[in-house]
């Protein structure tokens, strides 16, 4: 039986979570890899433990009470590892295409729109990088106890994140856990071109 604390590791499906991570990210290879959300900084422990020696890892939050209190915790060699930057899931703040990987566990429910966090996360992956998305699912808001309250409206289905992901052309799949899921998706190592008008391409609209 799952725990359901507020403070329990990630309401008991912590190790769960984890085993599925660890399956989908080498630890043979030295990659760059970006944790959005810090939160507890349980993810970003995780990964700095879990990548091979070499690898670079990014961990962002907006708040930088936060960031302190996450590396403060850490025992120094693990944080070490980590580089620790204020920012948003909706404004990274790195350039295009810069990460291997890109994970994002439990934070899609604590934003007001899913497509800005999506296409940030989409943007500063490389060609070919791997994006892992885990969240819980619109009814863990009254199978699960939070420290503040939550709607079913609060969270997205994990239809609507896989497909607003597919629309902006990344592919992969999505996996059911029961109050959780865990979107894997790739993106293409090249981007399709949009067919031209009177034959010139189109611009791409001012960010």
């Amino acid at each position: 039986m799952a725990a359901t604390s507020p403070n329990s590791d990630l309401h008991g499906f912590g190790d769960e979570i984890r085993k599925e991570l660890k399956g989908r990210i080498p630890r043979d290879k030295k990659l760059r890899v970006l944790d959005v959300g810090t939160g507890f900084g349980i993810n970003v422990e995780f990964l700095a433990r879990r990548l091979a020696k070499g690898s670079l890892i990014w961990t962002v939050d907006p708040s930088k009470e936060v960031l302190a209190e996450v590396k403060g915790a850490m025992e120094e060699e693990v944080a070490s590892l980590v580089k620790f930057a204020e920012a948003s899931a909706e404004h990274l703040g790195f350039v295009d295409g810069f990460f291997d990987i890109v994970v994002s566990v439990m934070v899609l429910h604590h934003m007001e729109r899913l497509q800005p966090p999506l296409a940030e996360m989409a943007r500063v992956l490389r060609p070919g990088g791997t994006l892992l998305i885990v969240d819980y699912k619109p009814e863990a808001s009254h199978e699960l106890e939070f420290k503040t309250r939550h709607e079913e409206n609060d969270f997205f289905k994990p239809s609507l994140v896989f497909g607003s992901i597919k629309k902006l052309g990344l592919s992969g799949e999505s996996r059911d856990f029961g109050v959780w899921y865990l979107v894997e998706v790739e993106k293409p190592l090249t981007r399709p071109r949009s067919p031209a008008r009177g034959g010139r391409a189109r611009p791409r609209a001012a960010r």
